[in-house]
């Protein structure tokens, strides 16, 4: 599966402070015998005053014919206790796309005619699978994640224990992420060896854990994500920091 993604969140009342920074990935999909780098993507992210921004840019590689792409989008504000009392979901939507490469590369795909997405709205004809829409819809909330990494005292916390942190959606129904703390470890990016934080983090969807837990590898020092690696209906998806 190739993917593009592009994601935005916006919450207020930001406790941590985080300059202007971009990190890059490399996206690997693997399904049995298969196990190709699908993609590149940046992440931008920043506080700015009682706000924290964050993007994530994604370039696909052409593969098997198809261009799948995934394009999410959110807007979130942290309530005025702040801190990890409760996030506040404002705007989201996800979209699914999957046009030919022919089509992809001579720009005669049209993304907005209903017949070429489908959304986590209802929006869109195309056909798309529950499971496929409940994996964008978990996409979309993954941002805040870089947020959260930042604040969690890690240090203080026993493995195996948890953090629940209640999302209102407005319009929808209450949901929450769940983030559990493994203990420390290390993980090794371009032949380097990092002192982490291992986590796991599974957020709910229509009232219900999505299913779907994704596993983290947290730098010590920078608290940034070297690898998030998540297993979805169409295989095992992984987003692996890339420091050049």
């Amino acid at each position: 599966m190739l993917l593009v993604v592009l994601i935005s969140a916006l919450m207020s009342r930001a406790q941590v402070n985080i300059p202007p920074q971009e990190i890059h990935y490399d996206v690997h999909y693997h399904w049995g015998f298969v196990d190709v780098m699908i993609a590149h993507g940046v992440v931008t992210m920043q506080t700015d005053g009682d706000r924290f921004k964050a993007t994530l840019d994604g370039n696909s590689i052409p593969w098997d014919g198809r261009v799948f792409c995934v394009s999410d989008t959110l807007h979130a504000t942290m309530s005025p206790a702040a801190g990890l009392s409760r996030e506040t979901v404002t705007y989201e939507n996800g979209w699914y796309l999957k046009p030919k490469v022919t089509e992809y590369r001579s720009n005669g795909f049209d993304p907005s005619n209903p017949a070429n997405y489908k959304n986590i709205k209802g929006q869109g004809t195309l056909n798309a699978s529950d499971d496929t829409m409940e994996a964008i819809t978990v996409t979309a909330d993954m941002l805040g994640m870089f947020y959260y990494f930042k604040e969690i005292d890690f240090e203080s916390m026993t493995p195996g224990s948890s953090i629940t942190i209640p999302i209102t959606v407005q319009g929808g129904d209450p949901q929450r992420v769940v983030v559990t703390y493994n203990g420390k470890s290390s993980y090794s990016v371009g032949g380097t060896s990092y002192p982490t934080y291992s986590a796991k983090y599974e957020y709910s969807y229509k009232g219900a854990m999505s299913g779907y837990p994704v596993e983290a590898q947290v730098a010590v020092s920078s608290r940034i994500p070297l690898l998030l690696s998540a297993s979805l209906p169409a295989g095992h998806v992984e987003m692996i920091h890339n420091p050049e």
